[in-house]
């Protein structure tokens, strides 16, 4: 049997994956959409993964990364959308 963990703790994991997609500058509806449809362990291991290997762009890789999951499990890939923080 899988242990849980206490409700508090997983809203705490839900805020800490948005504020790294954030930090990472991928558009905040776009992250609102993602912490909707996923589980946060998929996320965090994304996340892991892509910190791991310290890319130059985290967002996009974190993206490619996510689509490359939903499309291994049937799902259709997101629309890539990241902010514009280029002047």
């Amino acid at each position: 049997m899988l242990s849980r963990k206490p409700k508090e703790e997983y809203w705490k994991r839900r805020d800490k994956v948005r504020r790294v997609l954030i930090e990472w500058g991928i558009r905040n509806g776009l992250v609102r959409d993602i912490n909707r449809e996923h589980s946060v362990g998929v996320l965090e291991k994304i996340i892991e993964a892509t910190q791991k290997r310290k890319p130059e762009e985290p967002a996009r890789y974190f993206l490619n990364g996510l689509n490359y999951s939903r499309i291994k499990h049937g799902r259709s890939p997101l629309s890539v959308s990241l902010k514009n923080n280029k002047k």
